[in-house]
């Protein structure tokens, strides 16, 4: 199954093939259905202790929408975990940055390298 199940169509007598994003049919209105914390969904991660009991219960539902949205869900998860992966790394580099940013900037202070600049380099504004 692809990461976002799809339905392919044809229609007789019509050359084209039509495609569409397979959802569930929703079988409550908007207004009356439940809202779910997410923690309840917490079932359907890939990672889950029973996600085959849980696969096995959605497919014996016998919707293929169903099992479509429960692994359109799975791969969300799963990209959602990768981008909170790399936006870590990247934050940590921001902040490992930002340190030497601050060593470099001591060392500079320390040696007073805008005055030294300022003696021998006219014309420049370094204020």
């Amino acid at each position: 199954m692809t990461d976002d199940p799809f339905v392919l169509a044809v229609v007789h007598g019509n050359p084209h093939l039509y495609g569409q994003a397979l959802h569930i049919t929703p079988c409550i209105s908007k207004h009356c259905r439940p809202r779910y914390d997410p923690s309840d969904l917490v079932i359907f991660r890939t990672c889950h202790d029973q996600q085959n009991v849980i696969d096995n219960a959605v497919q014996s539902l016998g919707d293929k929408s169903a099992m479509a949205e429960v692994h359109r869900w799975h791969n969300l998860m799963i990209q959602w975990a990768k981008v909170e992966r790399e936006l870590k790394k990247v934050l940590q580099e921001t902040c490992d940055i930002g340190e030497e940013q601050e060593q470099e900037q001591a060392r500079m202070e320390s040696a007073d390298l805008l005055v030294h600049l300022d003696n021998v380099a006219t014309g420049i504004p370094f204020e």
